[in-house]
């Protein structure tokens, strides 16, 4: 059915597309600035508000396992639209939340289809352009990836320099209804679903797997105490995913068919992907809570610090795609990693009196990093692995993405936590060893990345 659609139609479809993901992302990071607005309304410590966006990012992560299933069994009209209802109806809930249980409520309607919106997404444009133009295009997919999360502080900060913390929902209510309607008029269904039944046990026990490690470590970041109880929960979280993962490699037609791990090119291209995400979504956590809770900047200023690197990435991202194409993923890894370690070590010396206009720049460096890193790596993993097995490879690798970028931010917050408490000095000093010490954190993963970059084979052993 691809053959049947024109370039405008295709286009078009893209384009809507796309402005579902970035709606759907930009919520990931939209909550960040607002934290602490939202301590002093609701009431709440920050340990609790962070469930805001820990709570996003570790639903999103369990539904992620579904999306092949799901974009397999439904056609693509009635799955766009339905995950988009699904987004604006949890907006809406928040929007009117009358306490923070309601709030944090609608925050997880939001990420049930956040979660089998960007996978879905990507399958669609996989099977629109074949692998030698996948680069280009997967660069401006990751552009929406990148950007929306980027950017969410920026426009966060501004909205809640004029206005209340509703004011966030509210234009994620309107720009998702927008999306709805645009999808009614401009989306064409060019798949045959399968009406595969899923199996129950599979989906109970992925559930539950994920959301028990995701959850004992979110509650541990969050905390910074390990209980007994958070122990055993992580426990046996691991053991059920040791049994979901036995039940997967002897299923015939499984949730998530994790033999693509046989392919070690895409195991090192998922790899490089996930810590680019860390990366990514750790930074854009820390950062303006170092800026409002160290030095008691505004949401405004934090916004405005992160503004060039959100700025960069919307350049970046289609030049790393058409670079992709040309020269393959190692020399553009290398560099994206270079690029990570150069804006990340400075920030491991911050404390009260660095330059605004240093922060930013270090923060831009590093976008230029992700930039050039996390769609390209995830691109040419999904290039290695046979055809039939491209939505399978898309919703594993998108699912240790986003579940790596959970545990990413929830081991930040663990270790700022613990190295905050550990000093012994007045708060604000405290806290700004506890966040040099989660900016380490991100230099680590910096440099592991590009130690694993130098195993890339080169484009002309057969890795674009």
């Amino acid at each position: 059915m691809i053959e049947n659609i024109s370039n405008k139609k295709r286009i078009l479809m893209m384009a809507v597309l796309l402005f579902g993901a970035f709606v759907s992302l930009l919520a990931e990071t939209f909550l960040n600035n607002a934290l602490p607005t939202i301590m002093t309304v609701f009431k709440v410590n920050q340990s609790t508000a962070q469930w805001l966006t820990t709570s996003y990012l570790l639903v999103v992560g369990l539904m992620i396992p579904m999306s092949a299933w799901i974009f397999e069994s439904f056609n693509l009209r009635q799955n766009f639209l339905t995950m988009m209802l699904i987004f604006l109806a949890g907006s809406f809930i928040c929007v009117f939340a009358p306490n923070f249980p309601v709030l944090l409520l609608g925050r997880i309607i939001e990420a049930v289809a956040a979660g089998s919106l960007m996978p879905f997404i990507q399958n669609v444009i996989l099977i629109m352009f074949p692998p030698e133009k996948r680069g280009m295009a997967m660069g401006i997919t990751g552009l929406v990836i990148g950007f929306g999360p980027a950017i969410g502080p920026t426009i966060s900060g501004l909205i809640l320099r004029y206005a209340d913390w509703q004011m966030l929902f509210i234009i994620l209510s309107i720009t998702s209804g927008m999306v709805a309607i645009c999808a009614v008029f401009c989306m064409q269904n060019i798949t045959k679903p399968h009406r595969n039944t899923t199996d129950l046990i599979s989906f109970i026990e992925s559930i539950a797997g994920f959301g028990l490690i995701l959850y004992s470590l979110s509650d541990i970041g969050n905390t910074g105490k390990i209980t007994i109880a958070i122990a055993a929960f992580f426990i046996i979280g691991l053991l059920i995913m040791l049994l979901f993962c036995h039940r997967q490699l002897h299923m015939k037609k499984p949730l998530l068919n994790i033999r693509v791990f046989q392919n070690l090119k895409f195991d090192l291209c998922t790899l490089l992907s996930t810590i680019s995400n860390i990366s990514m979504v750790g930074i854009e956590l820390i950062l303006p809570l170092y800026l409002q809770t160290t030095r008691a900047e505004s949401a405004l200023t934090s916004g405005l610090v992160m503004m060039p690197g959100a700025l960069l990435m919307i350049i970046c991202n289609p030049v790393s795609g058409t670079l992709f194409d040309k020269f393959g993923i190692k020399k553009l890894a290398l560099f994206g990693f270079t690029m990570l370690l150069l804006g990340t070590f400075p920030m491991t010396v911050f404390n009260s009196e660095t330059s605004l206009v240093l922060i930013s720049l270090c923060y831009a460096l590093r976008m230029v990093g992700t930039s050039f890193t996390m769609m390209t790596t995830f691109t040419a993993g999904i290039n290695v692995v046979e055809p039939q097995m491209t939505a399978h490879a898309n919703a594993v690798s998108s699912t240790v993405r986003q579940i790596g970028g959970s545990l990413g931010t929830a081991l930040s917050m663990l270790v700022i936590s613990l190295c905050a408490s550990g000093a012994s000095n007045a708060k604000t000093v405290n806290l700004t060893v506890g966040y040099r010490w989660g900016f380490v954190l991100m230099l680590t993963f910096a440099i592991i990345g590009f130690c694993c970059s130098m195993f890339l084979p080169k484009k002309e052993k057969g890795l674009n």
